[in-house]
């Protein structure tokens, strides 16, 4: 009979870009598990190479993980084929998720590939549980190499868990087969009741038991709240997102000009990394709505400069049509600084309009323009909104709280 793992064993993150400069708060989560006394052994899929946008806490942790395509070819295909030879069952692991489709079996052997160099670096590192971020080809491969484990190891049983964040592994939730995962998975992280609703409509009702809600946390020592702040005359509006189409940034464009046909100039920050080419639409926006000598593109920035920049501006803007639950917006609160939205998925949780935030429909743009005009206005509603928001990100976001969460699941599935 296989042996639960020890308490002392180290647990694996399987992630696919890290540390990516918008997945700073997955780095946080690793430092603030290790402060918990949960040793984490983080393996990426890709290769990340822009050391210059990251923090110092990233670069420690990059100089820590695995990446699996930096495995020579040969090197990946002699340790295929060893553990193919000793276990040769498991080739019959790719149909679990591809069935009897030729393409989809050899999309699938792609990532069984990947599970066993996933398990060999756990193997060395001692860990005999895998959790993934995110439900899409992560957790696929976390669950292939959780099956490797046990089909190859008598001794002990290998397991897995991973965390759903929304609103990609949704749209894309039958190619993912997130109803199989959640069946064959040990627990499921959920970022907001929004998630956990999601994965209840989709698995069968003897799984719900798996689902927890975590929420993702904020570093309140690095997001500090400033000063009671007073917009400027010709005020400062920042959107920090990736800058990709459901990110709505041409939406927040398009309310600028209207707001500036009413006499309220506005400037604003872009910040971001550029998203498959659309930064180039986006720009191209800004000059058709001449709003060059309003609109800056800054680019990607480490969490403490854009720390930095929410010191200054008058009001943080998200006008989103899809997202799980955004950190950025629980940073912004945290900093005091108002916060404009949109009524999506796990939005409403946090920003809750006319109390901690002003939230309208997503893809309006006079209702988004008339928000950016009360809350630059209106100061008592925004002194009230700013103090509420601050309230609850430090009730409902402190990632060192949070990380206890995380750590207590962590350590029950190593001595159940």
């Amino acid at each position: 009979m296989k042996q639960s793992a020890s308490r002392r064993r180290p647990i694996t993150y399987l992630l696919t870009d890290f540390p990516f400069v918008s997945h700073t708060f997955i780095a946080d989560e690793l430092t603030q598990l290790t402060a918990c006394g949960v040793e984490v052994v983080p393996i990426a899929i890709n290769i990340v190479r822009n050391h210059e946008e990251m923090d110092e806490g990233s670069k420690v942790w990059a100089q820590k993980t695995t990446y699996l395509k930096s495995t020579s070819k040969l090197k990946t295909v002699k340790t295929f084929a060893s553990q193919v030879r000793r276990t040769p069952s498991i080739l019959t692991i790719p149909f679990q998720l591809g069935g009897f489709d030729l393409k989809a079996y050899v999309w699938r052997l792609f990532h069984l590939v990947e599970a066993i160099l996933v398990v060999e670096a756990m193997r060395k590192a001692g860990a005999r549980h895998i959790h993934a971020h995110f439900g899409g080809t992560p957790s696929t491969i976390a669950w292939f190499a959780a099956q490797v484990g046990n089909r190859s190891d008598t001794d002990e049983e290998w397991t897995w868990s991973m965390t759903v964040h929304g609103w990609h592994e949704f749209a894309n939730e039958n190619e993912a087969m997130l109803r199989q995962k959640v069946a064959a998975v040990r627990f499921v992280v959920c970022i907001s009741e929004f998630t956990r609703s999601q994965l209840y409509r989709i698995s069968a009702v003897e799984h719900w038991d798996k689902l927890s809600v975590v929420r993702c946390g904020v570093d309140l020592d690095r997001f500090t709240l400033r000063r009671h702040h007073m917009p400027a005359s010709r005020p400062r509006v920042a959107m920090v997102a990736r800058v990709s189409p459901e990110k709505g940034h041409i939406i927040l464009l398009e309310a600028l000009a209207v707001l500036r046909d009413g006499l309220l100039d506005i400037d604003l920050d872009l910040i971001g990394p550029d998203g498959n080419g659309f930064a180039t639409i986006v720009k191209q926006r800004i000059v058709d709505l001449g709003l060059e000598d309003r609109v800056k593109v800054h680019g990607p920035a480490t969490p403490a400069r854009i720390a930095e920049m929410l010191e200054r501006v008058d009001v943080f803007c998200l006008p989103s049509f899809a997202e799980g639950l955004p950190v950025v917006i629980m940073e912004a609160m945290a900093r005091g600084v108002p916060v404009v939205t949109t009524f999506i998925a796990g939005i409403p949780e946090l920003a809750v309009d006319g109390v901690t935030a002003a939230v309208v429909p997503a893809g309006d743009v006079d209702q988004l323009a008339g928000a950016l005009r009360r809350v630059l206005s209106d100061d008592a509603f925004r002194q009230q909104i700013v103090a509420a928001a601050a309230n609850l990100v430090r009730e409902q976001h402190d990632i060192s709280h949070n990380a206890k969460q995380l750590a207590t699941l962590f350590m029950a599935v190593q001595t159940s």
